[in-house]
Parts: C-alpha cells; structure tokens; sequence
C-alpha cells in the first residue's frame, strides 16, 4: 500500500511506516536559505514543488516556518529568523 507513496516508506522487514521526507528536512532546507523559495526547498529535500508547498503550508500552520509574497511567489523563512 504505502510502498509506492510519495510521502511514506514502508519497511519491506518490519512493515514500519516513516515519513519520506521528515518535518526536519523540510525546516533545515528552509534555514539553509536566508529566503527559500518553494521549488528551492523541493529540490533540496527531494520531492516535488506541490509536495514541497502542502509541507512547507503544514509547517508554517505549525508555526515551524513563515511565508511572505515576493511577486507572483513566496518564499520560505525561520520565525525570528
């Protein structure tokens, strides 16, 4: 089921369930940069722009990460940051 997900790996042994690309990833890409854009941080993690957006939107409801407008993108910061 989840062997083909874009966003969980499944253990072939223990049948374990993990996140294929942690909160972690997605906040280290983030401080990498001093402003990130989306398609910067999926490629950094190694996932797709869409995939990149809803984790970095998960995030940023979280508190974890801030968005502002920089034309017709945004990008990606550290609260305090």
């Amino acid at each position: 089921m989840t062997e083909d997900s874009p966003y969980f790996n499944q253990d072939s042994e223990t049948g374990k369930i993990t996140q294929k690309y942690p909160d972690e990833a997605f906040i280290q890409a983030v401080k990498e940069q001093s402003l990130a854009s989306t398609s910067e941080v999926g490629e950094v993690v190694g996932c797709s722009s869409d995939n990149a957006y809803r984790r970095l939107k998960s995030l940023e409801d979280a508190g974890k990460v801030e968005s502002k407008k920089a034309g017709q993108s945004l990008v990606w910061y550290l609260p305090n940051g």
